[in-house]
């Protein structure tokens, strides 16, 4: 790559498609956006390359895929501090009905419903049960968990973890 005089554009053609639809898949960026981001990843990466001292420690493409996505999310970054919604911007006549402690048959029904849609998450989720219980209730790291449960990584475990997350989310949901 050092050496090629043509490397710009082999380096360019051969990642800008996957880079541009994974791109398009994280992130609502206009095409230009990313056209533009994309080549400055391609400059940083050839200017990077003439330096002996260099070491590729990743693969080109999630080298270019991981500056582009850095980029992105740096150029929409808000600035300035975040504001915090005035408790009347709120619709008043919405409750929690978990935040009172008296008791009524609805909040038992629904309770009910929810530990019966757990233990059914449970029983039938027994790996994505282990998963989220080592996450929440044990506190294991993921790198922990994912040796545990026989994954290669800790971005394994956590990609799972996800997964069992939105299982659990719509089993909850469909209960109530």
């Amino acid at each position: 790559m050092r050496k090629d005089p043509n490397h710009f554009e082999v380096v360019y053609s051969e990642y800008r498609d996957k880079t541009f639809r994974w791109l398009k898949k994280y992130h609502k960026a206009p095409f230009e956006e990313i056209r533009d981001v994309y080549q400055d990843a391609v400059l940083v990466l050839l200017e990077k390359s003439r330096n002996p001292k260099f070491e590729l420690t990743a693969s080109v493409q999630t080298y270019i895929n991981s500056i582009c996505h850095y980029q992105l999310l740096k150029k929409y970054r808000r600035p300035g501090p975040i504001l915090i919604p005035e408790l009347s911007d709120f619709d008043q006549s919405i409750t929690d009905w978990f935040i009172y402690n008296e008791y009524s048959i609805e909040k038992e029904e629904r309770l009910t419903l929810l530990e019966h849609a757990f233990e059914q998450f449970r029983i039938k989720n027994e790996k994505c049960y282990q998963i989220l219980k080592m996450q929440y209730y044990d506190k294991f790291k993921m790198i922990k968990i994912a040796d545990l449960i026989g994954l290669s990584n800790s971005r394994s475990a956590i990609t799972q973890a996800n997964k069992c997350r939105g299982k659990l989310y719509n089993l909850m949901n469909e209960a109530i």
